[in-house]
């Protein structure tokens, strides 16, 4: 049998057009990449033991295909970040207002590396007029969000909520275990017809939270925006329509994440419009940059989870006014690389294909390992 969901539904059409035979090929598959994992990963675990005993200590370290390349992607950035030297620059910003409303403007250069250029550009528009130059505003579509596979929907409820990938993976276990979502160890952003979706989005529809939602989607035209990922295997994930009995808290987090990213692939665009302004002071140009939402579209769907910067700029035209109130020297400096987080990990790992669904997820707490790591390579005369 094969299924996608544990609904009644569709275990009953599984079980009707159940194949003839088992798939052993596939079975077969998956049985050498588990004794391949295990020699490779046995091996590696005993080299770097055996490596530790060199130093006069004892400590069992794990190893394997995904864990030794995630620690040592980890570890290459832990040593971009000690290498590090931060270098100063600076910066000069325009506060002013036009049409009694506030403007933020950057001097149009972006970083100087010489204080002395930005203090003679200080100098030269220090108490002198500004007005608008160039005035520009441009509309475009933001589509729809694609359908969810395991590595977005971990990402999303890292970012949203603090729930590490291996949590979420464990919570979206259970809600399919509970019959509520699809499996969710898939790579696929696709929503085939062949789920019936429309069904799914009336038994939704049935939840009063989702009720005016799915209302909504149904008026509209009921094309997900899929994503280019697909699985042999399974969908996108995506409610079944049953209804919850009890969820944990954290459950119904992932849960709602889970329905309205499904209703928010079927959605419509968002209309957002950037605005640049550009305002002179003494042939000197400052750059003001802000976007605003005009049509929401999915967003809507999908709220609380949008966030968006929304910059909402005067309505000026070239030849308006700037009231400057004052123009400022910023000194910054550069900042070293950032270090991973438990979602992006796993977000790297799938671009250079490393490890599966699952494993990826296993990767929990990187930096402690990492640590682990950078200390053998220091203490390790010749390195393991």
């Amino acid at each position: 049998m094969k299924f996608s969901t544990l609904t009644k539904k569709e275990l009953v059409e599984s079980y009707e057009k159940a194949s003839k035979h088992l798939d052993f090929p596939q079975i077969e598959a998956g049985e050498t990449r588990h004794i391949l994992d295990w020699m490779y990963g046995i091996n590696l675990s005993r080299a770097l033991t055996l490596a530790v005993k060199t130093t006069g200590k004892f400590k069992i370290l794990s190893s394997g295909r995904v864990q030794g390349p995630a620690l040592k992607i980890i570890t290459e950035r832990e040593k971009e970040i000690q290498a590090f030297k931060p270098e100063p620059f600076w910066e000069i910003e325009l506060e002013g207002s036009a049409k009694n409303k506030p403007l933020l403007a950057e001097h149009e250069a972006g970083k100087f590396t010489e204080k002395t250029k930005a203090e003679a550009i200080i100098k030269k528009t220090n108490g002198k007029k500004a007005k608008v130059v160039d005035a520009k505003k441009t509309e475009f579509l933001q589509d729809p969000p694609h359908p969810f596979d395991l590595t977005s929907m971990q990402i999303e409820a890292y970012k949203l909520f603090g729930i590490s990938p291996k949590e979420t993976l464990a919570l979206a276990q259970d809600l399919y275990t509970q019959g509520l979502i699809s499996y969710p160890r898939t790579s696929s952003q696709k929503l085939p017809a062949a789920i019936q979706y429309v069904d799914v989005i009336k038994e939704l529809q049935k939840q009063k939270r989702y009720s005016s939602l799915c209302k909504n989607i149904l008026n509209g035209k009921l094309k997900p925006n899929e994503g280019p990922k697909t699985d042999p295997a399974h969908p996108a994930i995506y409610a079944t329509g049953e209804i919850p009995k009890k969820l944990t808290e954290r459950q119904q987090k992932i849960y709602d994440l889970v329905v309205k990213r499904f209703l928010a692939t079927f959605s419509t665009p968002a209309k957002r419009q950037t605005m640049t302004i550009i305002t002179e002071v003494n042939k000197e140009k400052f750059v003001s940059r802000g976007t605003l939402t005009l049509e929401p579209g999915w967003h809507v769907i999908y709220e609380p989870y949008v966030k968006l910067k929304e910059v909402e700029l005067p309505d000026v035209k070239q030849g308006d006014e700037v009231k400057v109130k004052k123009i400022s020297l910023l000194e910054k400096e550069t900042q070293p690389p950032k270090r991973y987080t438990q979602a992006s990990i796993i977000s790297i790992l799938e671009k250079k294909s490393l490890g599966t669904k699952a494993t990826r997820a296993a990767i929990d707490n990187p930096m402690s390992g990492a640590k682990i790591y950078q200390g053998l390579l220091n203490k390790l005369k010749n390195g393991i």
